[in-house]
């Protein structure tokens, strides 16, 4: 229950409200381990970018919107900003092979640095887009702007017509289809010179509710209302929704011997009001956007939850606390570079009114695996592990990053490089699952078993000597497991002392 009421309590800092509270932005911010990279480049502020599709229409202020072709394309900077978070009117598709988006908006990535590489990407090997189903072009047809058509918001013709003008400048397209960060393409109006975005339009605003209220409100997949108690607020409702809609990672497509996997039964399994689900939807939103690590360990996400205890204003201490976190100086990432983002380092810091939640996840497919989640480590608990770091560098003469981001770095860095050379990513999967193991187990107060790290290091270590070339390599890695030991022992003995 603590993790749903800090998430729903970090939503409630969001001042939107009903199908606003479920606008999200089409891209997160450039790490800074890439904004560093870029800065090599030729263009240092290439990052993530805008394709604007500017449609004629007869009558922008139409409830159905008559395209007559597009008058010109161009680039502009993507920006993050809640003014631009409402006119982009975006959410992610409830699916990858859904038919439709909640707004004309597609995300085509990173380009390619070769230009024809580039065009193949947009309309296919042959350049026959109508019938490569995996082109781009393909793709924005017949999975995003043909339910716009279908649903009365362009009206019959509109989507040919803006196909065909895209296919005669693909080529201008393509050019515009190169920098370093990643791209959408985005479709607005054409209003005397003016560009409408998406939320400055009505139509496709209220397409975005009817979506909205079919997919994401009414949730109950027959389409009948269940009425109860909500699970967060505890009030009366008479349209309860379930938490698949949240978390990926709640879900209801395999029946088991779980209630709530049983679709009868899923009022069983922590039912929420529509009003707590904006504040979960939100508050999710949020701390993706803000307090998400994704550097710590590869392909993992980390969300960092804080929550207020004790007689405080929680909402102002909670805001305040977010605005510590989420600084500029600490956006993004970047393991052992000047750009890592010190996330642990910054949580250290916190008052004694704040406790952080975590969870550990990672994508899969279309479903969210969840790893770990530790609930209610207070900032003195990372603060003594940050210390006991700090003095086995100094006693021990280690040349490495002395903060707790370090730390997690040296023990992560040491396993998978036991782990070997080669690509065997099954091996490489059970070591990383032994080092969230560790650092959850130390995040929570508990002791760390440094046998079994010892035990895992001599039964590897002859097979990383033979696979490497180098002596010297080896020996950091045995230089740096001996830290981490000393490392464990010392954490241990703290927890002992308590």
């Amino acid at each position: 229950m603590g993790f749903l009421n800090a998430l729903q309590a970090m939503g409630g800092l969001n001042p939107a409200s009903g199908w606003e509270a479920y606008l999200m932005f089409p891209l997160a911010e450039p790490t800074s381990k890439s904004t560093a990279a870029a800065k090599n480049k030729k263009k240092p502020d290439d990052g993530h970018k805008i394709i604007r599709v500017w449609l004629n229409v007869e009558d922008p202020t139409a409830d159905q919107l008559k395209v007559v072709g597009v008058e010109k394309i161009d680039l502009m900077d993507y920006k993050v900003t809640p003014e631009m978070k409402r006119r982009y009117l975006y959410r992610d598709k409830v699916g990858a092979n859904t038919t439709w988006g909640f707004s004309p908006i597609l995300k085509i990535g990173k380009p390619k640095k070769d230009i024809d590489a580039r065009l193949k990407f947009l309309v296919g090997d042959t350049g026959n887009w109508r019938q490569d189903h995996e082109s781009t072009y393909n793709k924005l047809k017949h999975r995003l702007l043909d339910d716009f058509e279908t649903r009365g918001v362009l009206s019959p013709g509109s989507v040919e017509a803006i196909m065909n003008d895209l296919s005669d400048h693909v080529n201008h397209v393509c050019e515009l289809f190169d920098g370093n960060g990643s791209f959408i393409i985005l479709f607005g109006v054409n209003n005397d010179g003016m560009f409408q975005y998406p939320g400055d339009l009505p139509p496709f605003v209220a397409y975005f509710r009817d979506k909205l209220a079919t997919n994401i409100q009414n949730s109950h997949g027959n389409g009948d209302a269940f009425s109860g108690n909500c699970y967060c607020c505890g009030q009366q409702s008479t349209s309860l929704a379930t938490l698949d809609k949240v978390f990926k990672f709640a879900t209801f497509d395999k029946v088991n011997v779980l209630p709530g996997l049983e679709k009868e039964n899923r009022i069983k399994v922590q039912p929420v009001c529509q009003r707590c689900l904006e504040d979960l939807t939100a508050g999710r939103e949020l701390i993706e956007r803000e307090l998400t690590d994704k550097s710590k360990i590869p392909r993992l996400n980390i969300w960092v939850i804080p929550e207020v205890v004790g007689p405080q204003e929680s909402g102002k201490v909670l805001a305040q606390a977010v605005r510590k976190l989420k600084s500029k100086e600490n956006v993004a990432s970047g393991m052992g570079a000047e750009a890592e983002r010190r996330l642990f380092d910054k949580l250290k810091e916190q008052g004694s009114g704040i406790v952080f939640h975590f969870l550990f996840w990672e994508p899969s497919y279309a479903q969210e695996r969840v790893h770990l989640m530790l609930e209610d480590v207070p900032p003195s608990r990372l603060a003594a592990l940050d210390t006991a770091w700090k003095s086995v560098c100094k006693d021990m003469d280690f040349e490495w990053d002395t903060t707790l981001d370090g730390a997690f770095s040296a023990i992560y860095t040491t396993c998978i490089a036991l782990s070997g050379a080669g690509d065997d990513r099954g091996d490489k999967a059970v070591m990383r699952d032994f080092v969230i193991k560790i650092i959850g187990k130390m995040m929570m107060g508990q002791k760390v078993s440094s046998e079994s790290f010892k035990a895992m290091f001599v039964g590897r270590i002859p097979k990383l000597v033979f696979d490497s070339a180098q002596w010297r390599y080896v020996k950091g890695i045995a230089r740096k497991a001996q830290v981490v030991v000393e490392f464990f022992e010392r954490v241990n003995r703290r927890v002992a002392s308590i």
